[in-house]
């Protein structure tokens, strides 16, 4: 049995009179857990405003199979359903953390409560205010995070590439600058002139490599061996290493052929090694700049999407800009999965005026969203529009699309249609308060096989 003097040591209900306290003692139920026992779990209907006698008990929500801490409340604190609370349902687990007592007032008194306790209840309510700005924050907080974990698993996966190119014909060109000295030393002792050499080279250089796709891989092999038998019948070391560095240059047989014009029987071997070994060198070079140059425009996609060079207040976007950057940091889930992203951009669509950072949340969740909706090879479009001063973002799909009686829920907080441990729940929600706070609109029309969200932001900010 609580007793009246037990419920004055909860901190809200401390100054309340005899009468009331007696009246909720004989509704509340009592409860004990012992430490490490569930209070309660996700799922379990919210019924009972709780009041900690004794102990206390964390609260942690499940977002993609990991356990985050949310809140605790120990001895004196209030929780669970309080006044005019529209909560249903629990989304996480309560741990107790010590042994712990509790006394539990059913919902079905609370409009009681708030009759005989109002000034309680005053209290309660900006508890409760307090905890939906707070959790608010922390829905905001952990979208972000998680979205961020899974763009960086791509992002890294897109340095690496680069990266691990770079390594590599670093590695290469270290070897073939190492070889050069003696090359050139060699090809000295044959006592050629400065003229004979340059246009050995340039009989060379004017070789064009074919571009990326033209050439089938046996055209290529056929090509390597041509020059391969031309660099064997004349005696060179290792002809077939040195023809597949002539074959990715563009060397033909006919330029060897030129090149032989110049050069004594006696150095072909020298002077081709030497040659080799410099467009070697200089196409490794253009590898290491391509590949240098990836990384850094992903560094400056990076930079842009994260705004760490922008104040934090409202100020004018460019959308165009905003969603290619977001493609980019995206950019490895769908090149993956082989997804045509279209992009039909509007020629005078006006710039919006907001936060820079938030509205990147925007197009990132509408954008991942849609590509965790289609098939490998799918479809999605991106269109923007202007009607007025207003700024309008269409992201379509060609997915199964949303279901008529999972539609209405699509904006509720933590209410997802992913399977457990792949979706927080949080992003459509916070997408939802996203706009609204830049006092644009929202709207999704969804069948099978084609969903379309619809985003309209103004251009000026509302006074």
């Amino acid at each position: 049995m609580v007793t009246t003097a037990e419920l004055r040591t909860i901190k809200h209900l401390a100054d309340q009179d005899e009468d009331a306290l007696a009246w909720l003692a004989s509704l509340v139920e009592e409860v004990s857990y012992e430490q490490g026992e569930v209070v309660r779990k996700e799922g379990d209907p919210a019924d009972h405003m709780i009041l900690v006698l004794q102990g206390g008990f964390q609260f942690f929500m499940n977002l993609h199979g990991q356990r985050i801490f949310f809140d605790a409340w120990y001895a004196g604190d209030i929780t669970g359903v309080l006044p005019f609370s529209r909560i249903k349902s629990y989304n996480g687990d309560g741990i107790a953390t010590a042994n712990t007592r509790v006394a539990q007032l059913h919902r079905d008194h609370l409009l009681d409560f708030v009759r005989r306790m109002p000034v309680a209840c005053g209290r309660l309510v900006a508890q409760m205010t307090d905890r939906v700005r707070e959790a608010s924050r922390n829905d905001a907080r952990l979208d972000r995070m998680f979205a961020l974990g899974k763009l960086s698993a791509g992002l890294a996966h897109e340095l690496n590439n680069p990266a691990a190119a770079a390594k590599r014909a670093t590695e290469d060109l270290r070897r073939r600058i190492g070889d050069l000295p003696d090359l050139a030393l060699r090809v000295s002792e044959h006592g050629l002139r400065k003229e004979q050499l340059d246009r050995a080279r340039t009989a060379l250089d004017a070789s064009v490599a074919p571009p990326p796709g033209t050439e089938s891989a046996i055209e290529r092999s056929d090509r390597e061996d041509h020059l391969a038998s031309w660099l064997r019948d004349r005696g060179v070391e290792r002809p077939f290493g040195i023809a597949e560095v002539l074959a990715e240059e563009g060397v033909s047989p006919e330029a060897l052929d030129r090149l032989s014009d110049h050069v004594p029987g006696d150095a072909l071997t020298d002077v081709v090694l030497w040659a080799e070994r410099l467009l070697g060198a200089e196409r490794l070079l253009g590898e290491i700049e391509r590949a240098a140059t990836k990384v850094h425009d992903l560094v400056a996609s990076v930079k842009k999407y994260t705004r760490l060079d922008q104040p934090l207040e409202r100020q004018p976007v460019d959308v165009h800009a905003a969603l290619d950057s977001t493609l980019t940091m995206l950019g490895h889930a769908i090149r993956t999965r082989e997804i045509r992203v279209t992009r039909n951009y509007c020629s005078d669509l006006p710039q919006v005026v907001g936060y820079p950072g938030e509205l990147d949340q925007v197009w990132t969740n509408l954008l991942d969203n849609a590509i965790d909706a289609v098939a490998d090879e799918g479809q999605i479009e991106i269109e923007t529009c202007r009607d007025g001063v207003v700024a309008c973002v269409r992201i379509t799909d060609d997915g199964e699309g949303i279901p008529d009686d999972v539609k209405p829920r699509i904006f509720e907080a933590f209410f997802s249609t992913k399977p457990p441990g792949e979706g927080t729940g949080l992003g459509l929600d916070i997408v939802n308060r996203i706009v609204r706070r830049h006092d644009g609109t929202i709207k999704v029309e969804s069948e099978n096989g084609r969903t379309r969200f619809e985003v309209c932001l103004p251009a000026e900010r509302p006074e």
